[in-house]
């Protein structure tokens, strides 16, 4: 029995953070599965290369998870190839959190397929300072 004047209180359970219960993919594709088999291809199959951001267009919110908005963009690639040098224009999926780190001019590393260069995924990203910071964005899947 609780005391008089004294009312019970609710226990809300607690989630641990969004870290602690792993990536959060984002879909492109129609199913997810698939476009996590491609993205992983590419991964394995693709062609590395080093590049730099040459623009970033305007994007567009193309889903929501939760209270996360996800982007898609229009990026422009100077990307050197075993080759030649390629100018590349993907639609790159970014959650919001990592829009910042899409600067023009700022120094990539990629792996492109190449049967099809418009598929690209973008593995790191410098900034001013050359601290190159880890993702993995890619136009059929993205992981963050």
């Amino acid at each position: 029995m609780p005391e008089r004047g004294v009312r019970p209180c609710r226990v809300r359970e607690r989630l641990p953070p969004a870290h602690a219960r792993g990536h959060r993919p984002v879909r492109l594709d129609g199913d997810g599965k698939v476009a996590e088999a491609k993205h992983d291809q590419l991964r394995a199959s693709g062609t590395k290369a080093t590049g730099t951001i040459l623009a970033v267009g305007a994007g567009r919110v193309s889903s929501r998870q939760g209270s996360l908005q996800i982007y898609t963009r229009p990026v422009t690639l100077k990307v050197a190839l075993p080759t030649g040098e390629a100018q590349l224009e993907a639609d790159i999926v970014v959650p919001e959190m990592l829009q910042s780190l899409r600067i023009a001019g700022a120094p990539c590393e990629v792996i492109v397929d190449p049967t099809k260069p418009g598929h690209v995924c973008i593995t790191a990203i410098g900034n001013a300072f050359g601290v190159s910071t880890p993702v993995d964005l890619g136009t059929h899947y993205s992981r963050w």
